[in-house]
């Protein structure tokens, strides 16, 4: 969609508007499959003709979010932010630059817009209540702040989720993780299903934690009962039994707030068999190390951190008060941070660590993974430590028999890499696998290919021969 001149229809789209008696009010239009629909559906509500200029005009300006909408229908951009009448709409394409555009919002547009997204989301914005965080339909995550707290005008940040959520493939594709690493998250995350890492994810803003998050949840065994808590909902998994729960801010009395704390408490006598919590800030930190300490394996979760050693001391420091005595409770703390990488921004796990021991004071670390800036790659440092030799206690397998079963899902996940699957294709792979439904790496080859639409990205030099001959199911 192209910005659309919409003040010479304006007569139109209020007949629109007249005609339709507010039947589409609670509606809030994000994309562009949504904008399709819904155009039809008026054009059979309507007596009469109107111009498919103003019928756009009406639908964007009164059901979708004004002059943002070609910026969020856009799948190249990741994030749209206003920041005062007087500037224009900036936008972070997906290579990290920031752009200007010629757009601009008035205050009275970007208040509009604000209270379009918080009707959606049952919040209130307000003079009282200046800062809000939502979501879009799509899942697209909304801060807004009115001139009260932000003197230049009110503002909007748009961080745009796509229809089709970052899997792990596309986190192996950009680089973010090798196959390698991402071999023996997935051993760890899995546990065999006997001893499921509990494993946090930390980073600065805007890092990826919650992509990573998002893509290691895939690991999860269907038959598990998860539940996971946010403030603003972004994990999206495709497992059956699953559970999303969102906080809820105070009404205008101040009361009626529900925080994560209290959702995590909540959950524990959910009987969860995984338990994901968006970010961890506070309190919420000591009862999801309780809940890691009396036998909620497989806990996954982000916090705002710059490294591992950052990370421990946050989370035994005020509002976090971990008590020492709960910290080992934590199997592998996964390090993520932006990089300017070729002129380009890339997302990069840079550190994987465990928690080794601890010296007087001060806990010890192990780096298994660690990212080498020389190379641009991840190497791993040490791969058989404390975690896998706790795995091989808990499953009856050697270390040798684990090692072979990481290199066996590393060339499973290099095969996937090469092919457009979705995450639902993804999801139903991995389920798959654990039944052992493929006995050898053709097999699994020519399921993929099976599939409709799927194309192949690019060729691989080794051959599938080559590599079904190392492909072996461990007896």
């Amino acid at each position: 969609m192209s910005l659309i001149n919409c003040e010479k229809h304006e007569e139109e789209i209020e007949e629109i508007e007249a005609a339709l008696e507010g039947k589409y009010g609670d509606v809030l239009v994000t994309t562009k499959a949504e904008v399709l629909d819904i155009k039809e559906r008026i054009k059979e509500d309507l007596k009469f003709a109107v111009s498919e200029a103003a019928l756009d005009c009406f639908i964007y300006n009164r059901l979708g979010m004004g002059k943002l909408a070609p910026y969020l229908m856009d799948d190249d951009l990741e994030e749209v932010m206003t920041i005062g009448s007087e500037s224009p709409v900036y936008i972070l394409n997906r290579k990290g630059k920031n752009i200007a555009t010629e757009t601009y919002l008035s205050e009275e547009e970007t208040r509009e817009l604000i209270q379009r997204v918080a009707k959606y989301s049952s919040r209130v914005v307000d003079s009282v209540n200046p800062l809000f965080d939502g979501r879009l339909p799509d899942g697209s995550r909304v801060n807004a702040t009115y001139s009260k707290v932000s003197p230049k005008g009110s503002t909007i940040t748009i961080r745009k989720f796509g229809l089709e959520p970052l899997t792990v493939l596309h986190l192996l594709r950009y680089g973010t993780m090798s196959p390698t690493l991402c071999a023996f998250l997935w051993l760890a995350t899995e546990g065999l299903d006997k001893k499921p890492a509990n494993i946090l994810i930390i980073g600065g803003t805007a890092s990826g934690k919650t992509t990573t998050l998002n893509a290691l949840s895939s690991f999860i065994p269907e038959g598990k009962r998860i539940i996971s808590i946010e403030d603003t909902m972004e994990i999206n998994i495709r497992h059956k039994h699953w559970v999303p729960m969102e906080t809820a801010p105070p009404d205008q009395e101040g009361r009626n707030e529900v925080t994560m704390d209290a959702l995590l408490k909540n959950t524990l006598r959910m009987r969860p068999d995984r338990i994901i919590v968006g970010e961890v800030r506070a309190k919420e930190a000591n009862t999801l190390f309780t809940a890691m300490n009396t036998g909620h394996d497989g806990c996954l979760a982000t916090i705002h951190a710059n490294n591992a050693r950052e990370a421990l001391a946050r989370l035994q420091g005020h509002p976090m008060n971990v008590p020492d005595i709960m910290i080992p409770a934590l199997n592998l703390i996964v390090a993520q941070k932006s990089i300017m990488h070729k002129g380009e921004m890339k997302r990069i796990i840079f550190e994987v660590a465990e928690i080794s021991g601890k010296e007087k004071d001060t806990f010890l670390l192990n780096k298994l993974f660690g990212y080498d800036p020389k190379t641009g790659k991840i190497k791993s440092k040490i791969i058989n430590g404390k975690i896998i030799r706790e795995l091989s206690g808990f499953s009856g397998l050697s270390i040798r028999e684990l090692d072979k079963e990481m290199a066996r899902r590393e060339l499973v996940l290099e095969l996937m890499m090469d092919y457009n699957l979705t995450q639902k294709d993804i999801h139903m792979f991995i389920q798959d696998y654990y039944k052992n439904k493929y006995d050898t790496l053709e097999a699994l080859h020519d399921e993929i290919k099976s599939l409709k639409g799927v194309r192949k990205i690019e060729e691989k030099s080794d051959s599938i021969n080559d590599w079904t001959e190392s492909f072996s199911v461990i007896e």
